[in-house]
């Protein structure tokens, strides 16, 4: 069935918000569109804006926050001011977490929430005088009801552990062995040293993920196939690495002819495992100008082992978010421009569909 914009909402906070099915996303039980951008009036703050899918109502609420997470009935995210893990609801109020909390020895809180935002996995990392971390790695359900720790290591001299993705059957957690500050180093995320915690079990298990050669590049998870951004032999290009998770089988798709793109990441698997699509940047380095940045965005079919650029130079750093109309588009954000877009695969069109970040849907109830 062909999916279209259903609603384009006009707000008072200049929102033009997304209708639930550009998303491909039904409406059960109580949902909100949920928006992030700048708070103009409080520089370093951040609002985020709920919209009542029933009625247009927007809640704007000012947080001072980072790495926005959608659960099923509220948004978690880092306070930076008050150094503690939060919640802020569809109503505008704000909490903190009941389970997941900040102590005044700890260095820092990571976490990644299943695709069913049932299950949460958290790290706790703690550095010592003499800069040595040990983290430790805990998972529970939505409501905290079953808390388990599956791991600590450590202590380790700028080492931490990062969760980074459930696996498709909620009974595993894959792991990056991360050094700390590595994300300076690149303007899109990468991971390496990735390995498997499976605790389907009473005992906690573990084992390395598939990728012959160590790779520090970017990674996207689907159902059953991990996906690397990792560099050719080619100079400054970028082949897709496919493995299948369970058995390791490999196969690589051809790098596209992109020149000096030289960085490649914010790599999204279809929920199919299908497709994916990733951003192409060329840039002079993480501190040149804004307009020597230059990106693609680079469809990657898995099934047929092939990849092209689709759509039209953009001049920011992109993140495709969302699949949406039965896989035959994306919506993405742009690191340095307020908004929404949606991209068309077969012909590249480009359509902005939102004047703020989209961060997801809140669908309360879609869970019971």
């Amino acid at each position: 069935m062909k999916l279209f914009l259903l609603t384009l909402i006009s707000l008072l906070c200049s929102i033009v918000a997304v209708g639930q099915d550009a998303i491909g996303l039904g409406v059960q039980g109580h949902s909100w569109d949920v928006f992030t951008r700048p708070d103009r009036s409080s520089p370093g703050a951040t609002q985020v804006i709920f919209v009542d899918l029933l009625t247009g109502h927007a809640t704007p609420v000012n947080t001072a926050g980072e790495r926005f997470t959608l659960l099923d009935d509220a948004v978690l995210y880092f306070d930076v001011e008050a150094e503690q893990v939060k919640l802020v609801k569809p109503d505008g109020g704000i909490r903190e977490h009941p389970f997941i909390s900040k102590a005044s020895a700890d260095y820092r809180i990571d976490w990644t929430v299943s695709a069913d935002r049932r299950q949460i996995a958290w790290a706790v990392s703690q550095r010592s005088s003499d800069l040595q971390l040990t983290t430790s790695i805990l998972v529970a359900d939505s409501a905290g009801s079953q808390i388990r720790q599956l791991l600590t290591y450590g202590p380790r001299e700028g080492i931490r552990l990062l969760p980074v993705a459930f696996g498709a059957d909620g009974n595993s957690l894959t792991v990056d062995v991360h050094a700390d500050g590595a994300e300076s180093a690149s303007p899109y995320t990468r991971r390496s040293n990735l390995f498997l915690l499976d605790f389907s079990g009473d005992s906690v298990a573990t084992r390395l993920l598939p990728g012959d050669d160590p790779c520090f590049c970017a990674v996207g998870f689907g159902k059953d196939v991990m996906l690397r951004l990792a560099p050719s032999s080619e100079a400054n290009s970028t082949q897709v690495e496919i493995y299948d998770i369970d058995t390791g089988a490999a196969r690589v798709i051809a790098p596209v002819a992109r020149g000096d793109y030289n960085e490649a990441g914010n790599l999204l698997v279809s929920p199919d495992d299908s497709l994916a699509i990733y951003a192409l940047t060329r840039s002079g380095g993480l501190t040149a100008p804004e307009q020597e940045l230059r990106t693609v965005l680079v469809l990657a079919d898995i099934v047929n082992a092939r990849q092209r650029v689709v759509g039209s130079v953009l001049n920011d750093l992109a993140r495709p978010i969302q699949w949406t109309e039965g896989n035959s588009a994306v919506i993405f954000t742009l690191a340095e421009q307020a908004g929404a877009w949606k991209l068309r695969l077969r012909d590249g069109q480009t359509t902005k569909v939102a004047e703020a970040a989209y961060l997801g849907l809140l669908n309360q109830g879609a869970g019971e």
